[in-house]
């Protein structure tokens, strides 16, 4: 017979343990979770296109009208520079933006508020007018010019 064939101390493979199969089924399961996770994670979300829950376009423009009249007074007292309260108003206008459309206007330089189209158009006036205030050596625009800037685009956004 085949047995008998066999040279001698040969000794044919032990079969696997039952277990290994179960922990070779969980390390996929894992893989699969992980690449689902990743998937979901980096996923393009829908843009918001109304204030949160509970928010009127009203009690929103309210507050960022307050917050720019609060960095007025900070600059004013001595709180903070007018570099600073203007990258401030830089930062208030572009968030109040992002609130109110959806559009990621904090994370956008100024050539992609000026390239974004119509709807930015003002934005992006604005942003510029505050760029040499924020990055400049010199004072090119009065803090207060700057304020009623943003100021006309809170009111002014519809």
């Amino acid at each position: 017979m085949l047995a008998d064939a066999a040279p001698p101390g040969f000794y044919a493979p032990d079969p696997y343990q039952e277990r290994w199969l179960w922990v070779g089924v969980a390390l996929v399961g894992l893989v699969m979770l992980w690449y689902g996770f990743v998937w979901w994670a980096t996923r393009e979300r829908p843009l918001r296109q109304v204030p949160g829950p509970g928010t009127t376009i009203e009690a929103l423009r309210r507050d960022y009208l307050r917050q720019i009249d609060a960095v007025l007074r900070r600059a004013r007292s001595g709180d903070v520079s007018d570099r600073q309260a203007h990258q401030q108003l830089s930062v208030l206008v572009r968030h109040f933006v992002q609130e109110m459309s959806g559009i990621a206007a904090p994370t956008m330089t100024l050539t992609d508020l000026t390239e974004s189209g119509d709807r930015l158009v003002t934005v992006a006036e604005t942003v510029a007018t505050l760029y040499p205030g924020e990055f400049g050596t010199h004072r090119a625009e009065t803090l207060e010019g700057s304020a009623a800037l943003a100021r006309q685009v809170v009111t002014g956004w519809s």
